[in-house]
């Protein structure tokens, strides 16, 4: 996988210039149901709605699970994969046993850091952790317009 300078691999759509960004950490059994249940929550928690999210964003290979990419695909947000490097840094809760078993403070939290400051800190359920952080501006891209778009387009012949 490549990653930019941040350390994170778009999967999906792009981002949008929404404000919020869900940082989540999953066990294998997690659902689709699961992931949504403690998402609305936070969301609410925090007085916000599933339209103010951006992206969903996780370690890398926790990106590959089938209910947290069938919850991305349902919002129409991306699912942003983060290097473990990129989620190693202090966060109000760290988790014995993301320690033990991957050597990271957190994956929720971390990852939802990694984008701004938090919102609303870690929330649980059986097999979820989900953390909201406000995106920066700078993290937010905007739709490109048609003359950057036609920038990028080949312009040579060669061989036509």
């Amino acid at each position: 996988m490549k990653f930019d300078s941040i350390g994170y691999l778009p999967i999906g759509n792009t981002l949008t210039a929404c404000r919020v960004i869900a940082g989540i950490g999953l066990r294998q059994q997690a659902t689709a149901d699961e992931i949504l249940a403690l998402l609305d929550g936070t969301l609410a928690e925090a007085g916000l709605e599933r339209d103010d999210l951006a992206a969903l964003t996780t370690l890398d290979h926790k990106a590959s699970h089938s209910a947290l990419r069938a919850v991305s695909a349902l919002l129409d947000i991306p699912l942003l994969a983060l290097s473990q490097p990129a989620l190693i840094q202090p966060v109000p809760n760290p988790s014995r046993r993301v320690a033990s078993h991957l050597g990271l403070p957190s994956i929720a939290e971390a990852a939802a850091l990694a984008f701004g400051p938090l919102l609303v800190e870690k929330r649980r359920s059986a097999n979820v952790t989900c953390a909201l952080a406000q995106m920066p501006p700078a993290y937010a891209a905007a739709t490109p317009s048609a003359s950057s778009t036609a920038s990028t387009l080949p312009t040579s012949r060669a061989g036509a």
